[in-house]
């Protein structure tokens, strides 16, 4: 069996799906950048950055770092588009792992943002 040949049944996925979910995540991540923008409390100098469930708070910091949670976010797309773009040709399986992952992560970083919000407020 030629392995280099071998394609499993059923892999092949419409053209168009690859951009709905990437387009997907540039939406999903331009929306945690307006909702950080818009609904963190601007009063407070300092804020509960880290929790953990085993230790409590064990992050504070400044307020405006909380923008870095929308940085990973936007970073993460960049990352899976280049990591999926440099397998394609070589693992059809690793490159829609890589870009189904992307708005996964996009809608975890929502909830993690939410759970932040929740003690900040």
């Amino acid at each position: 069996m030629n392995l280099k040949a071998y394609r499993p049944k059923g892999l092949a996925l419409p053209a168009g799906l690859a951009g709905v979910i990437a387009g997907t995540s540039v939406l999903l991540n331009i929306l945690l950048w307006l909702i950080v923008l818009i609904t963190f409390p601007k009063s407070s100098p300092n804020a509960i950055l880290h929790y953990t469930a085993g230790v409590g708070i064990d992050f504070i910091g400044n307020g405006w770092q909380i923008i870095t949670l929308p940085s990973i976010g936007a970073f993460l797309i960049c990352v899976n588009i280049i990591l999926a773009r440099y397998v394609r040709n070589t693992s059809r399986i690793a490159f829609w792992i890589l870009w189904m992952s992307m708005p996964l992560l996009q809608i975890l970083l929502l909830g993690t943002y939410g759970i932040l919000l929740s003690f900040n407020t």
